[in-house]
């Protein structure tokens, strides 16, 4: 069988390769099904929810910055993970995202356009960490005193 050749999704993220992203799925299934970990609802880049429609339209991804925290969550709707995985490819698509529909204070934000951020380690580009990403966007009645 002649090797195919990658799709652009399967590139290095954050010092993480293809292989090792994958690998991290099975273990977020084992927690989302042991109750461990909730399954997000909302995104928390732009605050899209659609709980009727989860499996579908409605689908968040339980997108991951560092691969060795699986539970460490930064949940995002399928418009926003497609372009904050494409940001490196297409950093207009990202930035038109971010200005258009980001909710304020977004940790989104605070990500790198560095291509070469693919491939160093997560801490080396992030030496602070990231922003803790607001599971509830802010204008939700949660937050209506």
């Amino acid at each position: 069988m002649a090797d195919r050749r990658a799709r652009p999704w399967e590139c290095h993220y954050n010092g993480w390769s293809w292989t090792e992203r994958c690998a991290v799925t099975p273990i977020q299934n084992a927690m989302f099904r042991s109750g461990q970990l909730a399954r997000p609802t909302v995104c928390t880049i732009c605050g899209f929810s659609d709980p009727a429609r989860i499996n579908g339209s409605g689908y968040i991804f339980a997108h991951l910055e560092r691969y060795d925290r699986p539970a460490e969550l930064f949940p995002a709707c399928k418009r926003c993970h497609a372009a904050l995985h494409a940001r490196f490819r297409e950093p207009e698509r990202w930035q038109a995202l971010l200005c258009r529909s980001a909710l304020p204070g977004s940790w989104a934000f605070a990500l790198s356009l560095d291509h070469t951020s693919q491939w160093l380690p997560f801490t080396e580009t992030y030496p602070g960490g990231l922003p803790v990403p607001l599971l509830v966007p802010p204008t939700s009645p949660a937050f209506d005193f």
